[in-house]
């Protein structure tokens, strides 16, 4: 087979002979769309069923991982070890993998071909969730969720596979169709995990994992049958030997190290020391080095390639946004339940309640404005508007104090809304504006952005928050002992004993009334210290809400054009049948 295509006269890169299944844009998406505006726009049954099933890949991938595990990592720590020591790993390596599988997974589905990735990813999210259920330390937890990281990561060339298989009109229904999947576990995710948690076991979230994951893989593996060689001049060996390996060098160990740092600043090691300085800077040049090497014209297939980078309206700006969204987003699937528990109710049940709101509204604005985004048109305007709302909400959390339940829900609701709603509009400015040889990794770029935001934002919010808690709640505690008479100097060891780290020692006095008026200083405290991150995110908001006003709309180009179509009809035999024979007929033509 390898021999044979090696015959086919092979061309300048960017202008390969692509699969008869690919319409060649000729690296001018736009002027494609528009002659091809008049394409009947029908979506076939099979390409309905492969996209179902690619969508419910994030199931195995967010549903039972950033949704479900992350707000028990406690509880696992507790029941593995006693303690809750180095859990914050089990986040850490899951955002590592994701963040160095994105781009990479993204490239190599345009070289190689979609589904094996695909598969591939579907794959390491089993073998990760087994892992993660079976797990006797913290260690093989850690473990199982840095091969769910990758598997996540591979995964997402779901988003270049949905939307090239779709008239670019539609585009937008099947991204946002991943977020009405998401939706029940966004709303009830925590809820589930931390009643599983309660009258089960923490494992089952890992199981449930690996029992989607499998189902996702088998309906890709019989549905999904995209062009199995994209490039039709190259064979798999070729290919092999132009790819960036300095680059993705420079890419995975600069990524990795800086992220690295970030995950042992202030948790494990001091900022200043040298063990969180040193990752953090030598990943930031190695990681720089990857823009410097493939802008330089040293590699054939650049990760980072220039005619790509160099849109600054059409995508660049959209990695500035995507950033923010993740940095914002992420870092608010962990801050909000926290904050819930520590501000408003020690409950868990009903903490669980509580963060329904933010996580219906994290899903909705996907499943309904994203998807519908096609109709509302003018997309840089929807980015704009739904920044804004993003900003002024959450900063709006300023405001929520212990005594303001509602007040918080409902800006947790509209705060977290944008995040879908952003991405998806994001996915579909991509898809338009690039070329169809380089979608996967573009798009695989986007997710590398997003991952990498919200590891950046969960470090600097969280470092603001362990900063000012502490003086913060001393602070509150102190004011309240006071008029009780209560002795100062006890005032730390009560803090402790109310906070679960010491127990109750030689405290003077203990009785009810002193408890309760310490229990709500201390909620007063955290929610001091919570106003001060809230606030800290609106300068991000304010740099992505003025690089949405210079995003170019892709709104004229949403035409019935469709870039790709599956070899193989599943449920049409007879249609796969026919273009089969038309692609004979085409290959005897240019022979």
């Amino acid at each position: 087979m390898e021999t044979s295509q090696a015959t086919t006269p092979v061309h300048d890169i960017g202008h390969e002979e692509l699969d008869p299944h690919i319409y060649d844009d000729n690296g001018d998406p736009h002027r494609t769309a528009l002659e091809d505006r008049d394409a009947d726009g029908k979506v076939s049954r099979s390409t309905i069923v492969a996209i179902f099933f690619l969508s419910f890949t994030v199931h195995p991938g967010l549903s039972f991982t950033l949704l479900t595990i992350f707000p028990i990592l406690g509880r696992i720590g507790l029941d593995l070890q006693g303690s809750p020591l180095n859990v914050n790993w089990m986040v850490s390596g899951w955002t590592v993998g994701g963040s160095v599988a994105f781009a990479i997974a993204g490239q190599l589905s345009d070289y190689f071909g979609r589904r094996y990735i695909i598969l591939s990813g579907q794959g390491l999210l089993i073998v990760g969730h087994i892992v993660g259920s079976t797990a006797q330390s913290v260690n093989q937890c850690i473990a199982g969720m840095v091969i769910l990281g990758l598997g996540t990561g591979t995964i997402f060339v779901v988003y270049p596979s949905i939307a090239e298989l779709l008239p670019n009109r539609y585009r937008s229904i099947g991204v946002g169709f991943t977020d009405f999947c998401l939706l029940p576990f966004s709303t009830f995710g925590p809820l589930i995990s931390l009643t599983l948690a309660q009258r089960a076991s923490w494992r089952w979230v890992f199981i449930l994992g690996a029992i989607t994951g499998v189902i996702a893989f088998v309906g890709t593996a019989i549905f999904y049958t995209p062009p199995s060689r994209p490039l039709r001049d190259r064979t798999r060996r070729q290919l092999l030997r132009e790819l960036d390996y300095p680059g993705i060098f420079f890419y995975t160990a600069g990524l990795t190290l800086f992220l690295l740092g970030l995950g042992w600043a202030g948790i494990t090691q001091p900022w200043k020391s040298a063990a969180v300085l040193v990752p953090l800077i030598l990943g930031f040049v190695i990681f720089a080095l990857a823009f410097v090497w493939d802008f330089g014209g040293y590699a054939k297939r650049p990760n980072f390639p220039y005619h790509i980078m160099s849109k600054v309206r059409e995508y660049t700006v959209l990695l500035i946004l995507i950033f923010v969204v993740g940095l914002v987003y992420i870092s608010m699937t962990d801050l909000i339940p926290a904050n819930i528990s520590n501000v408003y109710t020690s409950d868990a049940t009903k903490a669980g309640f509580y963060n329904i709101p933010a996580g219906f509204g994290g899903s909705i604005g996907g499943a309904i404005l994203g998807t519908f985004a096609y109709r509302i048109r003018y997309i840089h305007i929807q980015l704009v508007v739904a920044i804004a709302i993003q900003t002024v909400f959450t900063a709006l959390l300023a405001l929520s104090t212990p005594d303001r339940l509602a007040l918080a829900i409902v800006c947790q609701f509209f705060a977290n809304m944008p995040f879908a709603w952003l991405t998806t509009c994001c996915y579909l400015t991509a898809s338009i504006h690039v070329p169809q040889r380089n979608i996967g990794l573009a798009l695989g770029l986007l997710g590398t952005f997003r991952f990498l935001g919200g590891a950046i934002g969960t470090t600097i919010f969280t470092t603001i928050l362990q900063n000012k808690a502490t003086p913060a709640i001393l602070s509150r505690v102190t004011d309240a002992m006071l008029p009780l008479g209560y002795p100062s100097e006890q005032v730390p060891e009560l803090i402790s004993y109310l906070s679960g780290t010491a127990p109750l020692g030689n405290l003077t006095d203990t009785s009810v009334d002193v408890i309760d008026a310490a229990r709500k200083a201390i909620q007063w405290g955290w929610s001091d210290a919570y106003k001060i991150v809230w606030l800290s995110t609106i300068p991000f908001g304010v740099i992505a809400f003025v690089g949405a006003l210079f995003v170019r709309d892709p709104s004229p180009y949403l035409t019935n054009h469709v870039s790709v179509t599956l070899e193989k009809e599943r449920l049409d035999l007879k249609k796969t049948q026919i273009m089969a024979a038309e692609t004979q007929h085409v290959e005897k033509i240019e022979k």
